[in-house]
């Protein structure tokens, strides 16, 4: 039987700002041997850490080392291999814009981390990258990066490829400020009925049904005539990049109750229309494919919004729109919620709906404090 090592238990030492610590491994070697390395460890800077945090990180660190019989790290393994890996293993269970918005993350991380073993990245070498990156990109894309890399390297920690414990990318890191975010244009009832009623069809029937119904951007464009019912419209269906897929979520796929000048409209666009068989697209090009609505809100919405000098709304503005004009409506939160396709009442309420009128929301807080007998 083989004599298990003993324990290692270094004590962090200061080196140019940092603690740091030495330690033993047996690392797999690219001609299948095994070789005992001694590697070093950065535990972070003397700025954020005192010695007894430094040995505490020591401690957790070496634990998986200390407690089990030492592992085998994958010292062949790279960040191009990791990736490869979760495109074979964890992307196709992804939706298109999800995998979209993560390969986008992935080709930064292949490109500075790519050909060096995945055990060599320290903290301070994901620092730089973060700090690098934020010099091109917004400062929520680096955070989104940076969560991006977090959970490509913890799925190398489960699948063994990294010690437990010693993802680089966990923690805190020193990030760029966020950006204030600009206040969401959101339609008033008359700005909207203006901008409708200044349109052709079939642009006229998106943009009605766009703040008639709430509907997502790609649910719009994947509508087919036989999901048009007499006061519905049946969602199962959303166009991404031009490609036809399942909607967002779950409680994506819904039958959305619309008024009933949502119906009249595009019953005088069905009049006019090309294609009109039951599983053709409602908003289509010559080709009888869904029609490309950020072209059409680029060309054809928002500079008829600029002709009356309303702001250049966005699909996602009416979605907030229709939100906020139901809560104005008195509709209840739950409804709201399950017209929009989503999760949480929460969502419904705190992100979507918008308060229009702060005066009348002041003058109510008034009266109740200060009746008018009361002046």
């Amino acid at each position: 039987m083989a004599r298990r090592r003993r324990g290692q238990f270094p004590v962090p030492q200061q080196e140019n700002g940092q603690w740091k610590i030495r330690y033993y491994t047996d690392q797999a070697q690219p001609d299948g041997s095994v070789r005992r390395v001694r590697k070093t460890k950065c535990l972070g800077s003397t700025e954020a850490l005192t010695f007894r945090e430094a040995r505490k990180e020591t401690q957790r660190f070496l634990e998986a080392i200390n407690d089990v019989a030492p592992g085998i790290e994958h010292a062949e393994r790279t960040m191009n291999d990791l990736i490869q890996k979760w495109r074979t293993a964890v992307k196709p269970n992804l939706r298109p814009s999800t995998q979209s918005n993560y390969e986008w993350a992935y080709a930064r991380c292949a490109n500075d981390f790519g050909t060096g073993p995945l055990a060599d990245i320290e903290k301070a070498d994901v620092q730089v990258f973060l700090t690098n990156a934020s010099r091109r990109l917004a400062p929520e894309s680096v955070r989104d990066l940076r969560a991006r890399l977090r959970g490509l390297l913890a799925l190398a920690e489960e699948w063994g490829w990294l010690a437990p414990g010693s993802n680089p990318a966990a923690g805190r890191f020193r990030l760029p400020a966020r950006e204030p975010v600009r206040d969401r244009r959101v339609p008033t009832p008359d700005q909207f009925r203006t901008l409708v009623n200044a349109l052709d069809n079939p642009y006229k029937a998106i943009v009605a049904l766009a703040g008639l119904s709430g509907l997502r951007r790609g649910e719009l464009a994947a509508l087919r005539w036989n999901d048009l019912d007499r006061n519905s419209v049946r969602v199962d269906e959303a166009v991404y990049r031009g490609k036809l897929g399942a909607p967002k979520t779950r409680k994506s796929r819904r039958i959305v109750s619309v008024p009933a000048k949502a119906i009249e409209l595009l019953t005088e666009w069905r009049a006019r229309c090309r294609f009109t068989a039951p599983t053709d697209f409602i908003f289509s090009i010559q080709t009888n494919s869904p029609i490309d609505l950020n072209s059409a809100l680029e060309r054809i919405v928002k500079p008829a919004a600029g002709r009356l000098g309303l702001p250049r709304f966005s699909w996602h503005d009416f979605r907030h729109g229709y939100t906020t004009w139901g809560r104005g409506a008195g509709v209840e939160a739950e409804v709201m919620r399950d017209q929009v396709g989503h999760t949480s009442v929460l969502m419904t309420q705190d992100v979507y709906s918008h308060l229009t009128d702060r005066g009348e929301a002041a003058d109510k807080i008034g009266r109740f404090v200060w009746p008018e007998s009361d002046l």
